[in-house]
């Protein structure tokens, strides 16, 4: 994706590297600077990922770099495709906790800066990147040090998706209550999974096999860990994903009161996609750690779960298709969520505290609704999935209040994807899926 970035722009990149050398003009006390009133928004929304070592392919910490790539920033934020949080913050389609966007005015700061020529202003020192808090203490989950190697082909020309089992080594059942991801190399790593795995549970090739086994034959190739272009690898069974982490995240904590279970019995798997920055000879290597913070007990226990009825049709009858040759095919769903996911947990109710919307490469637009006895009412909205960086939005969770799953209620998930020519079918439009049985769920903790 980062390779891929640099090519969005070209006409703005040849036009600030015209300029780069030349003075910008002075700034009065009326005109807006890069010091005086971008850079404390970049230092904060940006900087975590556009600094030198960062994830991002430019640096927007310096005056210098910010500079050239002025006109470009200021498209990204009127957009809204930059900073990555694409969810609909307007309060039209629910309020979520943590958000990354910027507001109106903010934006339009920088694009004032921008059309002003991007003067510098005062420089200062006084500035530092938003520095999140950290975990001190938690039960750390190590990769090896890894070489990716690029796994070429449309959809990863400059990426490796591999998983690592780790054992957790635990002597009962605990609680995630919360997690930190702290990648070794931030500029390869896109982002990271890690899921609890029963290796004795059948897995979901059909054939009887356990987790155990087909790990064992997804491990074959003499490096390190297994390729893995979804969740724990083709066929491994998996009842949540508990930790999701993206650049520029720092600890999550869980709603107060509650957490995520975890068997003694149950391994670690860790999906971390690498994007080779530096191209597909690249040999930098990594290792990530991963640290949950664990309790004894909780006063109310959370489940990750997916919603995803469109992959689902792969297993029952026929797939679902999609027309091709469309810039925006639209396919929606219903999951009658009041119904089966209560007995399932065995309770009378449950609180929805966070939303996954997660679409892989060909993601547009993506939006779920709850419906209940009120009505219709919207938990999340993501008007423009146009950036893989920002295909990966993560657990989003609800500031004012906590919608409530009762029986009868239904989520509804609309969705837009686009088609290349020759992309018809589902089982075709993205990626070869295991066979798996539906799993029919939404993000509730």
């Amino acid at each position: 994706m980062l390779r891929d970035l640099r090519y969005l722009t070209p006409a703005l990149l040849v036009l600030a590297s015209a300029c780069k050398d030349e003075e910008p003009p002075p700034a009065d006390e009326t005109t807006t600077t890069y010091w005086q009133h971008v850079a404390p928004i970049f230092f904060d929304k940006c900087v975590g990922c556009h600094t030198e070592g960062g994830i991002a392919p430019f640096r927007l910490d310096n005056y210098e770099d910010a500079r050239t790539w002025a006109q470009s920033s200021a498209a990204a934020v009127a957009a809204r495709t930059m900073p990555p949080w694409l969810l609909t913050s307007d309060g039209s389609c629910g309020e979520h906790r943590d958000s990354m966007a910027l507001s109106q005015e903010q934006i339009d700061t920088i694009a004032a800066w921008a059309d002003a020529d991007a003067p510098e202003g005062e420089p200062r020192d006084d500035l530092k990147p938003a520095s999140p808090p950290s975990l001190d203490a938690g039960l750390d989950l190590v990769t090896p040090e890894f070489v990716p190697k690029a796994e070429g082909g449309p959809l990863a020309a400059f990426d490796e998706y591999r998983c690592f089992l780790v054992e957790p080594g635990l002597d009962h059942d605990q609680f995630i209550t919360g997690y930190e991801v702290t990648p070794g190399n931030p500029q390869l790593v896109h982002h990271v999974l890690a899921m609890p795995v029963d290796l004795d549970a059948e897995s979901w090739l059909g054939d009887g096999s356990t987790n155990r086994e087909v790990i064992e034959k997804l491990d074959d190739d003499g490096r390190d860990g297994w390729p893995c272009f979804s969740a724990a690898g083709e066929g491994v069974s998996v009842e949540q994903q508990p930790v999701t982490w993206a650049p520029g995240m720092g600890v999550v904590d869980y709603p107060a009161g509650t957490g995520v279970r975890v068997r003694d019995t149950d391994v670690f798997v860790v999906q971390i996609h690498y994007n080779l920055h530096d191209g597909p000879d690249s040999t930098a290597s990594d290792s990530t750690q991963v640290r949950l913070r664990l309790a004894d007990s909780v006063e109310r226990e959370g489940v990750f779960l997916m919603i995803d009825n469109f992959l689902d049709t792969l297993f029952f009858g026929e797939p679902a298709s999609l027309p091709p040759g469309q810039p925006a095919a639209r396919y929606e769903s219903v999951s009658d969520v009041g119904d089966w996911l209560l007995a399932e947990v065995g309770a009378d109710s449950l609180e929805v505290h966070g939303i996954f919307p997660h679409m892989h490469e060909r993601g547009r637009k993506w939006r779920v609704t709850l419906t209940d006895d009120a009505g219709e009412q919207c938990l999340g909205d993501v008007p423009a999935l146009g950036l893989r960086l920002a295909d990966v939005l993560l657990l989003h969770r609800s500031a004012a209040h906590h919608p409530e799953v009762a029986p009868q209620d239904h989520v509804r998930v609309r969705h837009q994807r686009r088609q290349g020519a020759d992309h018809a079918r589902l089982g075709h439009a993205e990626r070869d899926v295991p066979g798996r049985p539906v799993r029919r769920a939404a993000e509730v903790s």
